[in-house]
């Protein structure tokens, strides 16, 4: 394989600057659809239950959104290299608008959940489809700037969603958190069908369909046996881990026989799609699980919805920012450097995280959190611009589904891991707080009070001292990985593998 340093894209005819801004702002709104869903609905979930019921099926909005995206993402990208990034961004923003439509029109919460189902499928393309659109109507020398533009998204998203989501919920209904994706998706599919001409990526037409089924048993049965394990080990849980370690195995068994497979293991023998995709799971199993137990630590330490956002905010804002500065570094710097100065950011932070106790102060936790925010922000974009350019234009599709899929993974992986620890370590003090047996059972009792009991604080500060130590580790082992990253200026030859 060749670095891909040649000024022409795959497919996609020469663009007028103002047809790629076009492009560039509608795949930004695609971005932006997948990335507010989490923030926005998060803020609105409490008085959907209240109008809804079904506090025990609480968490399972979110994770069975997460999953549909998890377990179609590789498929969005093989598929966009086959028949073109434009058809598969339109299928992902309409599937994602469709089910937000259905979301918003639930009667109870089966039904909520089955609809963010399908807007989980359309998310699958949008984590990835527009970040390989943005890889093929930009050179090599200008994909960092665009990636990093598409990477700030995610932390505006974080800033923006809380607030607009307290502001529909007040003024209109929550129904309205879910509405509001549909005149976003139809400007994003406006902008790009109006600017953007594209053939496809001129790849071998076969689908691996049998690979991406038992890629999706193996990984999605793993993440719901996971979403179970975080509460506690039960025999249902275990029995979902085996079926996926089991479809996992299966998996690699199908891809040695496939003739065009879904996620060529072949790869796996290559350096930096290696290097790339450990760290950015590394680093997502240790962040994604600081946004989902820093919150509830400043929920159950200070008390009230306004606690969380004050965590979220600088994490959101030191990511945004540094994401748009580590874009624009990356042809001067290198992806190798950029991605080691984040993660020993990230591993530094998250060391000075477990000096955290029940007194700790509001300042410090802010800046703390914000540092978290820069390490992410600083080695996202080198990441994706790295295994793009390595694998070049023509697995575009493949090579940013593949980075955005183990990114989810390793998220969805951490927080319920370290959440699994951080109960296994306090579950016998939080059983002295009356009706909380677990972190699920304390989720929901800050849910609905917003009062945190009394004896709590120093309980969680001890439980997610335990989450950031384990924590340091993770980051130190991405470090290793981010080295293992060849240095590659803009332009210059990917190292060789044995399929060139």
């Amino acid at each position: 394989m060749s670095r891909d340093d040649t000024p022409a894209t795959d497919g996609v005819p020469e663009l007028t600057e103002r047809g790629r801004r076009l492009v560039t702002l509608g795949v930004l709104l695609g971005i932006f659809l997948a990335a507010v869903d989490g923030t926005i609905v998060s803020t609105a979930m409490p008085t959907v239950v209240k109008d809804l019921g079904g506090l025990s099926l609480y968490s399972w909005a979110f994770a069975a959104y997460m999953l549909f995206a998890a377990v179609t993402m590789p498929l969005f990208g093989r598929l966009s290299d086959i028949y073109g990034r434009k058809k598969l961004f339109y299928v992902g923003v309409t599937a994602f608008v469709f089910g937000s439509a259905l979301a918003g029109l639930s009667q109870d919460m089966v039904e909520l959940i089955a609809f963010r189902s399908v807007q989980g499928v359309g998310a699958g393309a949008m984590f990835a489809i527009p970040y390989t659109i943005l890889g093929v109507i930009y050179p090599p020398d200008r994909r960092g700037r665009a990636i990093g533009l598409g990477s700030s998204v995610w932390g505006i998203s974080s800033v923006v969603g809380p607030v607009l989501g307290y502001a529909i919920v007040a003024t209109l209904s929550w129904r309205w958190v879910f509405y509001l994706s549909v005149p976003i998706g139809i400007a994003a599919i406006a902008l790009v069908h109006t600017a953007l001409e594209e053939t496809t990526g001129g790849v071998e037409s076969h689908v691996d369909y049998a690979g991406a089924l038992v890629l999706s048993v193996g990984v999605g049965a793993f993440l719901v046996g996971l979403q179970l394990v975080e509460s506690g080990v039960t025999t249902t849980a275990l029995a979902l881990l085996g079926v996926g370690v089991v479809g996992l195995v299966a998996f690699v068994f199908v891809e040695r026989r496939a003739r065009s497979p879904i996620l060529p293991l072949s790869l796996f023998d290559d350096q930096v799609f290696v290097a790339t995709n450990a760290t950015g799971f590394l680093t997502s199993f240790v962040l994604f699980a600081a946004i989902t137990y820093v919150p509830l630590y400043m929920q159950s330490v200070r008390g009230g919805a306004g606690s969380a956002a004050i965590a979220v905010f600088p994490l959101s804002i030191g990511w945004s920012g540094t994401a748009i500065v580590s874009g624009r570094l990356v042809n001067r710097v290198g992806e190798r450097r950029l991605v080691a100065a984040g993660t020993v950011l990230m591993a530094l932070s998250f060391a000075w995280a477990t000096t955290w106790t029940a007194t700790t102060s509001t300042a410090v936790v802010v800046a703390n959190v914000f540092a978290m925010g820069v390490s992410m922000g600083a080695l996202t974009p080198p990441l994706l611009t790295a295994i793009q350019n390595h694998l070049g234009a023509s697995q575009m599709g493949l090579a940013t589904s593949s980075q955005q899929f183990f990114r989810n993974l390793g998220g969805t992986m951490g927080v319920a891991l370290l959440g699994f620890l951080m109960n296994y370590t306090i579950r016998g003090r939080l059983a002295s707080i009356p009706g909380v047996s677990n972190l699920g059972d304390l989720q929901r009792l800050l849910l609905g009070s917003g009062t945190p009991p009394a004896g709590l604080p120093p309980v969680m500060a001890d439980g997610l001292t335990t989450v950031f130590t384990v924590s340091v580790f993770v980051a130190l082992l991405a470090v290793g990985f981010a080295l293992y990253i060849p240095r590659l200026d803009a332009g210059s030859p990917a190292p060789q593998t044995a399929d060139d």
